[in-house]
Order: structure tokens, then sequence, then C-alpha cells
């Protein structure tokens, strides 16, 4: 079972450190992690997707709050939040098949952001499921370049692991 563990740390380097060395130390199999300015100044948001099982999870949430430069931590089961993964991917437009690259990415919701001859640049955000669908949708036409950003997950609101409020 995929579990997000969630954190708000101190804009720093050294904050971020303890944090993840306090995964390694836990041997946690990562699935994803992601890391962007918080909600606040001077806090960044550490969002971790790990493989365990709800004990070993709530335990890490647990050790990682205590560490120093940890604001909070909180986790959630991942299927009862809400996941998104980025992805950008070039792909091929053989002659005569711009139509049928085209209705791909319409039943997908994906954007083309860059059209060159013979090859469109196309964005996708969306559940980790129906990206891998995507690939596999495309990868027919021939799929030039690949950036995968790994899924994120945030708790949704009536869950006991949201996170606190945003305070000025």
């Amino acid at each position: 079972m995929t579990h997000a563990l969630s954190l708000a740390v101190d804009d720093e380097l050294l904050a971020l450190n303890r944090a993840v060395g306090e995964l390694r130390r836990r041997n946690l199999p990562i699935a994803s992690i992601a890391v962007a300015p918080g909600e606040r100044p001077g806090e960044a948001r550490l969002t971790v997707l790990v493989d365990t099982d709800p004990a070993t999870a709530e335990m890490a949430a647990r050790k990682l709050d205590k560490v120093s430069g940890v604001r909070w931590a909180r986790h959630f089961v991942v299927e009862q939040g809400l996941a998104r993964e980025l992805i950008l991917c070039r792909v091929r437009t053989p002659p005569g098949r711009d139509a049928e690259l085209l209705d791909v990415c319409a039943r997908f919701h994906a954007t083309v952001l860059e059209t060159r001859p013979e090859e469109l640049v196309i964005e996708l955000s969306d559940e980790p499921s129906a990206v891998l669908a995507f690939v596999a949708a495309v990868q027919p036409f021939g799929i030039v370049e690949l950036v995968r950003s790994g899924p994120v997950a945030v708790a949704r609101a009536a869950t006991e692991a949201a996170a606190p409020p945003v305070t000025p």
C-alpha cells in the first residue's frame, strides 16, 4: 500500500538533509520524492510516497515530526487522497498520423506544448495510472524523449491527516 508522508520543513538544506536522512535510516521503499516552496515564508514542502504498511508509515511520520527543522509531518494513504503526476513527452508524428496522435491527446486531456515538423511535445498531468496508460497509447508513434515528475499527493480535506491550516 502506498502512503504519502507530507512534511513542512525549514527552507534550508540542513533541515531537508535531516528529514531525508531519517527516511534513509528507516530503509523505507521510496516511490517518489518532491520538494517545493511551502505555504509560508521560509518553509519548504516535502512530499514522499512510500510503499509500506500503515504502522511503518505512522511511525515514520511520528519520527519525522521530531526531527530538528521539521515543522510538522503527516501521513495518509495515497488512495484516500489526491495524487497527480506530470509528464512531458516528445513524440514523433509519422506522416499521415497527425490527427490520430491529436485524438490520443484529446482522449487523455493532454496539452500540446510545441509543434515541430514530425514531432510534438505533449504535457499531461493526471493520476499515475492514467499517465501510464497515456505512455502506452503514444508508444506506437515513437517516443523521442520522456520526462516524468513522479507522483505527488495531498490529503483530502475531510481526512484526519490534513495539514495544519495556513496562517500568515
